[in-house]
């Protein structure tokens, strides 16, 4: 399976815990998410609006918060259930600076 910035995939975590989303997109660069590392960073996708600033709105997808963001394990992501608009990418980007102050 390939892992490309910008695709919500489904999240199939170790131990789920409650509240905790099942959704994850992925931001990392398309070379890290190619390489060899186990791992890609995504942020949290979740179904209801967070009420926070450093949260971006997916359509059909539910809410990127930005404050989630995580490494996440490739093994425990299915086939991606979408791609975000490249307007959604460019409020994500925007966000992720804007909290990483970059």
């Amino acid at each position: 399976m390939s892992f490309r910035r910008g695709a919500v995939h489904p999240y199939k975590p170790v131990l789920q815990r409650p509240g905790q989303s099942l959704q994850r997109l992925i931001v990392s660069a398309d070379p890290l998410n190619e390489s060899s590392l186990p791992v890609v960073l995504g942020l949290q996708v979740v179904g209801r609006n967070p009420d926070s600033l450093l949260s971006v709105r997916l359509d059909g997808h539910g809410w990127a918060v930005i404050t989630t963001i995580e490494q996440v394990i490739k093994s425990r992501l299915d086939e991606p259930a979408g791609v975000i608009s490249p307007g959604e990418q460019q409020a994500v980007d925007n966000a992720l600076r804007a909290a990483l102050d970059l």
